[in-house]
C-alpha cells in the first residue's frame, strides 16, 4: 500500500524535489511503493528535455515566491508547550522573607574572606568548606549566631503583629 503524498511545505526546494512531489501526488492512487515512484521519477527526469525542465523550474520559483521565508530556528525551540487545562503557578515576590538561620548568618560573615583567599573555588566548594568550618566551631561561637537569629525572628514577629 502506498503512502499518501505529503504536501510541500515552505522552505528551500529544488526543481527536482518539486517535480517529485507533483508526480507522487498524481501516483498516490496507484498501489506502488515510494521506492518505485522515486525510480520512475528519476528515469523520467533524466530523459526530460530542457523545455520541460524549465516548466518545472518556473513552477518551483512560483512556489518559493508564494510562501514567506520561515525561520531556521524557533526562539522557543526545545521549550515545551503548556498542555491544555494546566495553569501556571502564580509566583508572588512581595512575600516577606523569613529570618536567616544561624548557619546562614555564619556563612554571610565568612564567605567573602574565603572567596578572597580561594578565588578559583566554585560555589559548591566554598559552601562545603564553610560547612566544615561551622561544624568545627565551638558551641560558644555558634551560640552568638543562634542569638542573632533569635533576635531577627523576634523582630519579624513584632513587625507581623
Amino acid at each position: 500500500m502506498a503512502r499518501p503524498a505529503r504536501k510541500l511545505q515552505g522552505g528551500k526546494h529544488t526543481t527536482y524535489l518539486f517535480y517529485i512531489s507533483i508526480k507522487a501526488a498524481k501516483a498516490s492512487q496507484d498501489p506502488a511503493t515510494s521506492r518505485e515512484i522515486s525510480k520512475k521519477c528519476s528515469e523520467i527526469w533524466k530523459a526530460m528535455s530542457k523545455e520541460e525542465r524549465r516548466k518545472h523550474e518556473e513552477m518551483a520559483k512560483h512556489h518559493k515566491t508564494k510562501r514567506p521565508k520561515e525561520r531556521t530556528s524557533s526562539p522557543l525551540r526545545g521549550v515545551r508547550k503548556r498542555q491544555g487545562g494546566q495553569q501556571s503557578k502564580r509566583v508572588t515576590f512581595n512575600r516577606a522573607k523569613q529570618p536567616l538561620p544561624p548557619f546562614f548568618l555564619f556563612m554571610a560573615q565568612h564567605r567573602p574572606q574565603l572567596q578572597k583567599s580561594n578565588p578559583h573555588w566554585t560555589a559548591v566548594e566554598t559552601v562545603k568548606k564553610l560547612g566544615k568550618m561551622w561544624h568545627k566551631q565551638p558551641e560558644e561561637d555558634k551560640e552568638m549566631y543562634k542569638e542573632q537569629a533569635a533576635r531577627l525572628r523576634r523582630k519579624k514577629q513584632k513587625r507581623k503583629a
